[in-house]
């Protein structure tokens, strides 16, 4: 039988997969349903084609399977920014945790240590929400996250995972949506909280009009915002900047290039710090490969010379402002994942820390694997990626002592992680340098 789009068929939910949605089987055909647990059994509406499977809709839970919670947002169901709000907590971590376990188990990755989840308030510093106004003036202007499986946007009048004051500005852009945007129009707005205060950048695909401009004003006056940007086919133009946007890291002042990355939750960003520093140890010259703004470089530089290395050129810019008025620091602008730093280059480093992208840093891990390197952190915020960069390292010659799964990403099926890589002992880490990648 031949599956068709807008068919109703009945299911039930066998696990969780990755992307956060429950997922069946019909016909031997993966159907992926959102905010769904395993066990549910349900009749769905089956939408587009998914990668090898489905999307699907509900349409009548039947049966609810174990482990479901009610989710404490309003917009639970519908907005696509939570997907796992519904879970249970011992569900919830067995979800998280699996994600990882199953993406090393994948890549044939045996790891020394899982530490137990480390779970954080649910509090984020940086959020990139849709705007948008609708053709009919009688309709209001929508700003939020995107539906799970759709481009319409869900109108958030509460959310649980920012911090206030990015949700009340939310609601200021809500309110000036007919001065920014013209009917049907459309833009991005990423709104960061930095030390100077929140930094706004605004990306559409036109020039802001005098109107736009004026509105803007009055808001970084009126919210005291430190900077607002409106970017339009790669041109940045500067609106308003109170005082100059800096983010402290390890003490250092860094500037903030417009829509910068930044680690989404403070707190983690310590997490992860206080990992990578007891990853690396006293084990110096090091490199913070993937550097962003220095965070682990500032960290680490206190024990000893590290030299960083990032692709973005507004950020390796920023992190060489601040690193000129520090000790131990080098910059290099270097797109490692195109242009990895080679083995004769490595040899000069005793340690090695990277953070790539999601896509993770295939050629560099490589790299690194042949290396004299004698340690290596990864930080990562993708473990299907991050367990194909550990491969990379075990199969030359390093083992995976632990990994600390770290939930800064509260409420989603994103997992943030580090993993310690220490060069094997090739006369009392054989046995274990055998079982590290497991040979089909």
């Amino acid at each position: 039988m031949r599956l068709r789009q807008g068919e109703v068929v009945e299911l039930s939910v066998a696990g969780i997969g990755g992307a956060g949605d429950g997922v069946a089987q019909w016909q031997g055909v993966p159907v992926f349903l959102p905010f769904t647990v395993p066990g549910d059994r349900l009749r769905a509406r089956l939408g587009a084609r998914r990668g090898s499977g489905f999307e699907g809709r509900v349409v009548e839970l039947t049966h609810s399977g174990p482990g479901r919670v009610p989710a404490p947002c309003s917009h639970f169901g519908q907005c696509g920014g939570c997907a796992l709000q519904h879970l249970d907590l011992d569900l919830y971590r067995s979800v998280k945790l699996g994600r990882l376990l199953n993406a090393l188990k994948r890549a044939g990755v045996e790891p020394g240590e899982v530490e137990p989840l480390r779970t954080i308030p649910p509090m984020r510093r940086r959020a990139r929400l849709g705007l948008a106004r609708p053709r009919d003036p009688r309709q209001p202007v929508r700003v939020g996250f995107h539906e799970r499986f759709r481009h319409e946007l869900v109108d958030l009048r509460e959310c649980l995972v920012l911090e206030p004051a990015l949700f009340e500005l939310a609601g200021e852009l809500r309110r000036l949506g007919p001065d920014l945007l013209p009917p049907g129009g459309a833009a991005e707005a990423t709104l960061t909280r930095t030390d100077s205060g929140i930094d706004l950048l605004l990306e559409a695909s036109r020039p802001p009009e005098i109107g736009a401009l004026e509105a803007l004003a009055r808001l970084g006056h009126d919210r005291d915002l430190a900077r607002i940007v409106w970017q339009a086919r790669g041109v940045e133009i500067l609106v308003a900047e109170r005082r100059p946007v800096r983010v402290m890291l390890s003490g250092a002042a860094v500037p903030f290039p417009p829509g910068a990355f930044l680690q989404a939750s403070e707190t983690a960003e310590g997490i992860l710090i206080d990992e990578v520093r007891a990853g690396v140890g006293s084990r110096r010259p090091a490199l913070d490969l993937f550097a962003g703004l220095g965070a682990f470089a500032f960290a680490l530089a206190a024990n000893g010379p590290v030299h960083a290395v990032e692709g973005d050129a507004s950020a390796a810019a920023a992190l060489a402002r601040a690193a000129a008025s520090a000790q131990g620091i080098t910059v290099e602008h270097r797109d490692l994942a195109h242009n990895p730093l080679p083995p004769e280059t490595l040899k000069d480093y005793a340690a090695a820390v990277f953070d790539p992208p999601r896509a993770g840093a295939a050629r560099q891990a490589a790299a690194l694997a042949v290396s004299r390197l004698d340690t290596v952190v990864a930080v990562s915020c993708n473990p299907a990626t991050f367990a194909r960069d550990a491969a990379r390292l075990i199969a030359g010659g390093f083992c995976l002592q632990r990994v600390a799964p770290i939930d800064q990403f509260v409420w989603s099926p994103h997992l943030e992680l580090v993993g310690v890589f220490r060069r094997c002992d090739p006369t009392g880490c054989g046995e274990r340098r055998e079982r590290g990648v497991r040979r089909s």
